[in-house]
């Protein structure tokens, strides 16, 4: 409030000072003037920032890729998914036979198979959503992930096309973990994994929608990909040991109980 009253304060001596003028100049008198309270080196250092600035997007910046909602302040971009660390031999295999054969596209830097799809957090829901995604993950014994096959997926606006390896759990562990974690998207009112899910890593994408070009070649990466899987039988299976939680630039990392088969 101290502040305040300095800042009322000054702007009252400069009404003051104001009004003196007026009355000099009607009757050619000399009025003396109140000397100016300057304002404190608090209130003078203070800078001023841009409030609710719009984030406009910018493909150029990104690889062509299309932001899917507006950004907006105090919504925070989350997902759910579990990490897969792919070997020397497999990022050798998508380097060569998937660069080779699609020519074109991007290769993924890092590789996940996701649990939700991308959410919208509002800030004061993180704390209670992390939380409740450490205690599911708590409650979930690690399981074992079978890699099975190629499939060319696109997305919801139809502005990239994905090329994925498909995976499943044993136990139907990853059925069963986006159920528990749907229930919890629930209490925020927010959207379900795709009832249709096709758990899978993807690997590569391009910009556009190009998934009926690509299903042509599908059989031929699909046998190249058996073929190195028969060649390399150590790398069919992967464990899986914990969950992970990604809301803006930060991410959690929730051990899953006792591994289990």
């Amino acid at each position: 409030m101290a502040g305040l009253n300095l800042i009322q304060e000054y702007s009252s001596d400069t009404d003051d000072e104001a009004k003196n003028s007026n009355e000099e100049n009607q009757t050619g008198f000399n009025v003396a003037k109140p000397s100016r309270l300057p304002l404190p080196e608090s209130i003078l250092s203070l800078k001023g920032v841009e409030h609710h600035t719009d984030v406009v997007d910018d493909p150029l910046k990104h690889q062509g890729r299309i932001r899917s909602f507006k950004h907006e302040r105090g919504n925070w971009a989350s997902l759910v998914y579990l990490d897969y660390d792919p070997s020397e031999e497999i990022l050798q295999w998508m380097k060569n036979t998937v660069g080779e054969i699609l020519k074109t596209g991007n290769l993924f830097e890092e590789f996940h198979v996701s649990l939700t799809r991308t959410l919208i957090l509002k800030f004061h829901w993180i704390d209670s959503f992390v939380e409740a995604v450490k205690n599911i993950a708590r409650n979930y014994p690690g399981f074992v992930m079978e890699l099975n096959g190629i499939k060319v997926y696109c997305n919801d606006d139809k502005t990239r096309t994905f090329l994925g390896i498909t995976v499943q759990s044993t136990n139907n562990s990853l059925g069963s973990l986006t159920g528990t974690l749907n229930k919890l998207l629930d209490e925020y009112q927010l959207p379900p994994f795709y009832e249709d899910a096709l758990f899978h890593v993807s690997i590569w994408w391009c910009v556009g929608d190009h998934k009926q070009i690509l299903e042509t070649l599908l059989p031929k990466l699909t046998s190249n990909f058996h073929e190195f899987l028969t060649n390399h039988p150590e790398h069919h299976f992967v464990q899986v040991d914990s969950l992970k939680c990604k809301i803006g630039n930060k991410l959690y990392t929730f051990n899953l109980s006792e591994f289990k088969f």
